[in-house]
């Protein structure tokens, strides 16, 4: 009996044995890295000609990129080489006139405005105001140099006899926002000097209301002081009756007595 039951016992093994033999074993996952690598391939092998096409026109994009910026720049260098050495009036004129948007022009236009100003000959004056102006109205020049290159326009339209036009011009100038403090005083100034000797006070005085005429801030610096104290003494010019508190004429020194003072009033009162 225990042979037959340790015989059925062998048989039951070696039929466990045999099944799990013929059980397939379980695939093992493979990475995601390795399946997405595997399709890149897949899909190199078929598009692999788009793939190299698609690199060589970026590359082409590219050097065309450089080509054009390295073309802009070697052609900004040259501009700003030729109106550098632009001296002659008609050197500057021609060097502007070829290359009016080039960050250099407004810097040949105001030398060209110099030239112009030193030459004065016939209608001198009015090209050179043409160049200050095309300056104040630039977009690529900087906040003071414009408001300057207005300032200097102005000048010379009071140069040209338009003086009540000049006026107008710095009074203009001086209320706008932008305008620096230094170069607003100036402004306001001139406009009032010429209003004053035009002999139109109220403008006169309106423009001299625009500076602090003390001038005495400690944040004023000496080019608002200087014109601040020209403006005052226009000020005292325009208002003579109070530029200063005169003493009267009569008025006695701070030590003296009155005639009609009693005399113990003048005596200092015993201890």
């Amino acid at each position: 009996m225990a042979n037959k039951n340790k015989k059925k016992i062998e048989s039951f093994e070696q039929l466990a044995a045999a099944q799990q033999h013929k059980r397939p074993a379980a695939p093992e996952e493979e990475p995601a890295i390795s399946t997405m690598l595997d399709e890149f391939e897949m899909w190199m092998a078929v598009n692999w000609k788009k793939a190299i096409i698609g690199v060589c026109a970026f590359a082409v994009l590219v050097s065309v990129i450089i080509i054009i910026q390295g073309a802009i720049q070697r052609a900004e260098f040259a501009a700003r080489r030729e109106l550098a050495n632009a001296g002659s009036i008609a050197e500057l004129e021609a060097a502007i006139a070829k290359h009016p948007g080039n960050k250099a022009a407004d810097f040949a236009r105001l030398r060209l405005a110099g030239e112009l100003i030193t030459a004065n000959q016939p209608g001198d004056l009015e090209k050179a105001r043409a160049q200050l102006l095309a300056v104040a109205s630039s977009s690529k020049s900087e906040t003071f140099i414009k408001i300057r290159s207005a300032l200097d326009a102005a000048y010379l339209l009071e140069q040209l006899g338009k003086k009540e036009d000049a006026a107008t011009e710095f009074e203009r100038i001086a209320g706008l926002s932008q305008t620096p403090r230094d170069l607003g005083v100036e402004a306001a100034y001139s406009a009032a000097r010429i209003f004053s000797g035009l002999d139109q006070m109220m403008k006169a005085d309106a423009a001299l209301k625009k500076i602090n005429l003390t001038a005495a801030a400690a944040d004023a610096s000496a080019i608002y002081g200087y014109w601040a104290s020209l403006a005052k003494q226009l000020d005292e010019q325009i208002h003579p009756q109070t530029a200063s508190v005169a003493a009267p004429v009569d008025a006695k020194p701070a030590d003296a007595k009155p005639a009609d003072a009693p005399a113990a009033a003048a005596e200092t009162p015993a201890a």
